[in-house]
């Protein structure tokens, strides 16, 4: 008889704390004293198991109404010009939002006898609606401090708005004008802060913008490829080039991607394909080069190159695909070259062979001007054009230098 008494007083132990909280809770709201530990009080009491869910929703909302009352005692300071913590003021804002959400979806969920009582709509929009506005603010001031974590909560908690019922969502996607450039926002700052899932959430929204937008896709296409996603970066990469032509990432990649995977006809299909619609643009005449020279086409890569130093006469790349498409020129002629010093062609295909490594030379040469700490690209090459130049001191000082 007494153990069963001694449950039984421990049982009811529960509850009981539970009320002793919420009332000492509520004295505290009351008083505006000691709110901030009254918040980690009601936070422990609502996450602890055993709660009531009905305690727990009310645990949760009384520390939302914590952090209403200690944001207006920051907002009170900046309205006397007092000294005021700007951060803690807009932390105060999004505790305010996370709290009354988690009591409003905790009280949508039955409780231990299978009742559902919601938090009414109108209530949950009344208290989050004044500071919805606070949240853009808030987000861009966190975002000019560098505080990209920070910044994105605030958007992040902005544009999800969309999804709570207390704010009419359907309404507020016709009537916020300000959603998308805060999707476009939250995109921003989660990318600076490596947040690849909250970059995925908003990307769809934020192109909405306008502005730069060619930059969410991008963000969208390297946040997929960092998680190994091929396929979808592929579609994105596809999708990015029908919506912004013009931006270089999406070509550049694409073409990448073909010849990665040794689709070399369609490569090249997409090079053609983009310089009939421009074929001033150098990027995509050293692109064709690129294609052109995998696919063994030396002399058209050649002359691609040549097309791409027209617009752009120090493109590193198209350089030194020049030098080496004539490398292989020479290396091919060689290869079936008269060899008989009697023959008068002799002197012709050695005639032949020397201009095609004077063509090496000069682009060759010039990557190296361009680009002198980078030996591993231009030393070799060079090494083979000075011995069948029979360049003496420049070879020596190649073949010293490789052998270092």
């Amino acid at each position: 008889m007494k153990r069963f008494a001694i449950i039984m007083i421990v049982c009811l132990a529960v509850p009981a704390f539970s009320a002793s909280v919420l009332r000492q809770a509520r004295d505290a709201i009351k008083k505006n004293q000691k709110l901030d530990e009254t918040a980690k009080t009601l936070i422990a009491e609502a996450t602890k198991e055993g709660t009531k869910h009905a305690d727990r929703v009310e645990c949760w909302r009384l520390a939302a109404e914590c952090s209403r009352k200690l944001q207006a005692e920051e907002n009170k300071k900046m309205y006397l010009k007092q000294k005021a913590d700007t951060a803690r003021f807009f932390t105060l804002i999004l505790d305010n939002y996370s709290r009354t959400l988690t009591a409003d979806s905790l009280s949508r969920l039955p409780d231990e006898k299978g009742r559902i009582k919601a938090l009414s709509p109108r209530r949950v929009h009344d208290v989050l609606a004044p500071q919805r506005n606070n949240l853009l603010t808030g987000g861009k001031w966190f975002y000019r401090q560098g505080k990209n974590v920070e910044a994105f909560r605030c958007f992040d908690t902005y544009v999800n708005c969309l999804d709570i019922e207390a704010f009419a969502p359907d309404s507020l996607a016709t009537k916020d004008t300000l959603l998308a450039e805060a999707a476009y926002l939250a995109v921003a700052t989660a990318y600076a802060s490596n947040n690849g899932e909250g970059v995925l959430r908003h990307s769809e929204l934020a192109q909405k913008a306008g502005q730069k937008s060619y930059l969410i896709q991008e963000y969208t296409c390297r946040t997929l490829a960092a998680r190994g996603d091929t396929a979808a970066t592929l579609r994105a990469l596809k999708l990015g080039m029908e919506r912004y032509p013009d931006h270089p990432y999406f070509f550049s990649n694409l073409v990448d991607a073909d010849i990665a995977a040794g689709a070399m006809s369609e490569a090249l299909e997409l090079v053609d394909s983009m310089l009939a619609k421009d074929n001033t643009n150098a990027l995509r005449w050293y692109a064709r080069s690129l294609v052109l020279l995998r696919l063994g086409r030396d002399r058209e890569a050649i002359d691609a190159c040549d097309s791409c130093l027209h617009y752009q006469a120090d493109h590193i790349d198209a350089l030194y695909n020049k030098g080496i498409a004539s490398l292989n020129l020479a290396v091919i002629y060689a290869e079936t070259a008269c060899t008989d010093i009697n023959d008068p062609r002799c002197l012709r295909d050695r005639e032949i062979i020397r201009s095609l490594y004077n063509l090496a030379k000069v682009p060759m040469e010039r990557v190296r001007q361009l680009t002198p700490e980078d030996t591993t690209r231009w030393a070799a090459p060079l090494y083979r054009i000075y011995l069948n130049l029979n360049m003496g001191p420049q070879f020596d000082e190649i073949d010293k230098m490789m052998k270092n």
